[in-house]
């Protein structure tokens, strides 16, 4: 049983389009490493922060967004944005003990 040449050709195309899927797919963690990596150059935070920020992300896409904003940066004179300060998480566990005591001083006052 031998393929006809049309049939040959549709099997190879439609093999190629699944390995630009694949190669878009790839692309776009690039960029995305790359956008990273200039957000964190323009709110100032140096690479080190950036990679312990992101340790999923490769380091090298990181590093070619920082070094791409940087140069952007210095021609149109631009200053960082700083960035919003982190948040910091309460403990859980003496969340309830400060309220607690908060709540006791309160409860004395009214009684003198």
């Amino acid at each position: 049983m031998r393929l006809s040449a049309p049939i040959c050709l549709s099997l190879v195309l439609s093999l190629l389009a699944g390995c630009d899927q694949i190669n878009n797919a790839l692309n776009q963690q690039t960029e995305n490493g790359q956008a990273i990596g200039a957000g964190c150059r323009q709110s100032g935070r140096a690479l080190e922060d950036c990679y312990q920020r992101n340790p999923r992300v490769s380091k090298a896409d990181i590093f070619a967004g920082w070094k791409q904003m940087n140069e952007y940066m210095q021609a149109k004179k631009l200053d960082i944005i700083p960035p919003p300060p982190d948040p910091t998480p309460a403990p859980r566990h003496a969340a309830p003990a400060a309220s607690a005591a908060a709540s006791a001083p309160a409860s004395e006052s009214s009684n003198h």
